[in-house]
């Protein structure tokens, strides 16, 4: 029992820090943890128009990564940044990527970063951060306490998001690369986009970690 918790909670980076029993050299995450995610590989629809948005889903919400994920999201799982982070700069398309002026990710509320203690989607943005050299953006801002989107339907999940995001500051011209873990339905970006665009920023490029769907 007591070898199991220091195995959850505590990882030498010579391992694997998904499995913490393969040893790895110049990486996160060893082969066997890596051939267990699956790749999204559903359409993505695009309802903004090619020239203003785009959308990339990058893995399924399943299995492993499915299970480090929530460890990441509400068991205290900081550390899985590093991994998750690399992932995702790994399988972003580089000339795409520099043409981002700014990286953003989906804010929380005050209150569930109180509660949380931080933002998972602004871990994973400082890690492609750090990788790609481009800025942080970090005036986009969660305003509105609300719901948890896990029990609403599609229709609830927009309407409990509305008015909740704003974005501090003049964007025109500029080229955003929103960061989010998973995708469900949607509307979380949809919001987050929306505001983007009243700062008259020109482009916004949604990245999300897992798709459920």
């Amino acid at each position: 029992m007591l070898r199991k918790f220091f195995k959850t909670f505590f990882y030498n980076e010579d391992y694997c820090f998904f499995c913490k029993e393969n040893v790895i050299k110049n990486s996160y995450l060893c082969e066997e943890c890596i051939s267990e995610i699956r790749r999204y590989d559903k359409e993505i629809f695009n309802d903004y128009g090619e020239e203003i948005f785009k959308k990339d889903i990058l893995f399924y919400y399943s299995g492993i990564i499915k299970k480090k994920i929530k460890e990441f999201k509400f068991e205290n799982g900081v550390y899985l940044k590093k991994p998750f982070g690399k992932l995702m700069f790994e399988n972003l398309d580089k000339t795409l990527l520099e043409k981002m002026d700014y990286i953003a990710y989906v804010p929380s509320s005050k209150k569930k970063l109180k509660l949380r203690g931080y933002n998972h989607s602004k871990l994973l943005a400082e890690e492609i951060s750090k990788y790609s050299k481009i800025p942080l953006f970090d005036d986009l801002h969660k305003v509105k306490n609300t719901k948890s989107q896990h029990f609403l339907s599609l229709e609830e999940r927009s309407m409990n998001l509305k008015n909740s995001f704003s974005v501090e500051g003049d964007l025109t011209g500029k080229n955003i690369l929103l960061v989010d873990d998973i995708h469900t339905s949607g509307a979380t970006i949809d919001e987050c986009y929306k505001e983007l665009r009243k700062a008259n920023c020109n482009f916004v490029w949604v990245v999300c970690l897992c798709g459920v769907f």
